[in-house]
């Protein structure tokens, strides 16, 4: 669960120092989908869903991985309308594996019988959904893109906190489940 924790942490996370058109990320998504992968792969044993986010994990690490090295080398990702369509699929895909992990979290939380604050987590991502696709939607009216665009990195902070909320419920499942046996 900490993996999961923190391979999300790293995607969400955007830091980045730029010099004479080249920037790197320090944190990058690459990673952060490498470890999500990573997780998704302990994670299963607990729920055949977490089986089914590895290969949207795979796609993304060589996706953002060949993004973070064309930024990295200089090399300016095209602004045309295909790099817009990929930015798009990109978004709605990582939605939709945000979807599943939530799901995936609903499974044992169903299955264990125990609270892992899923319901909290699902109404905060489902404020993360439409505050990303509200923005990539009103991009053609900046002000309200922007606009969305801040609520989406508040949303992104508060599924942070809420996916933390989740670990903590998560770690105390483990040790009172293993204890009572």
């Amino acid at each position: 669960m900490n993996k999961l924790f923190w391979g999300i942490l790293l995607i969400y996370s955007n830091f980045a120092l730029s010099a004479d058109g080249i920037t790197l990320q320090i944190l990058p998504a690459w990673l952060g989908y490498l470890i999500l992968y990573l997780a998704c792969d302990e994670l299963q044993r607990e729920s055949a869903l977490f089986q089914k986010i590895r290969p949207l994990c795979i796609g993304f690490t060589v996706y953002t991985g060949a993004l973070w090295l064309m930024s990295l080398f200089g090399i300016a990702a095209n602004p045309s309308i295909i790099g817009r369509i990929l930015s798009l699929v990109y978004i709605c895909l990582s939605l939709y594996t945000g979807k599943r992990i939530i799901d995936a979290f609903t499974n044992v939380e169903m299955r264990r019988n125990y609270d892992l604050c899923v319901v909290h987590l699902r109404n905060v991502w489902t404020l993360l959904a439409i505050a990303s696709a509200a923005s990539q939607l009103l991009i053609i009216f900046p002000a309200l893109a922007f606009g969305c665009a801040m609520v989406s990195s508040f949303a992104v902070i508060f599924f942070l906190h809420a996916l933390h909320g989740t670990r903590k419920s998560w770690e105390n499942m483990m040790a009172e489940q293993s204890s009572s046996f």
